[in-house]
């Protein structure tokens, strides 16, 4: 990565938060976490990151109503959004990308989905996308293109 994105990651979990924290950093992003919905959405607007993956269930208000605000502040309304959730309401993927989250996944989350996601949403080249360790996808190869025919002559 040429610059590091810097991630808000809201949770209330704090050993979830801690671990995830410590993976995204080794994947090369930035992060910042806050572990309320009322402290997450302070620190978007003071210090605007460049994406936020948000828990539905936090103290202080719920992940929703922190997606809403984000949406509704022109700061805010073009940071990309990842919503968490252990929930297994089946209307809450549809309701979170109505309200405007990009993506959703379901905890426990697997970390490569995020980081796949994180760099879907970022924008980040389809290459960045490839596990960790993993040989760089190179063209296919093409065989030697023969000469032009000649025309023929008409007669």
């Amino acid at each position: 990565m040429s610059r590091r994105h810097t991630v808000l990651l809201a949770d209330d979990d704090k050993v979830q938060t801690m671990m995830l924290s410590t993976q995204l950093r080794a994947k090369g992003f930035s992060v910042a976490a806050a572990y309320d919905a009322t402290y997450t959405f302070m620190v978007a607007m003071k210090s605007p990151p460049d994406a936020v993956v948000l828990d539905i269930q936090m103290p202080g208000g719920t992940g929703r109503a922190v997606l809403e605000r984000l949406k509704g502040s022109s700061k805010t309304m073009q940071i990309p959004v990842i919503v968490l959730s252990g929930l297994t309401d089946p209307n809450l993927k549809d309701e979170v990308i109505a309200l405007g989250a990009c993506e959703f996944l379901t905890k426990p989350v697997d970390v490569e989905a995020l980081v796949a996601a994180l760099r879907r949403a970022l924008g980040m080249p389809e290459e960045a996308l490839a596990p960790a360790g993993a040989a760089p996808v190179s063209p296919p190869s093409t065989p030697p293109s023969t000469p032009p025919a000649t025309p023929s002559p008409t007669t």
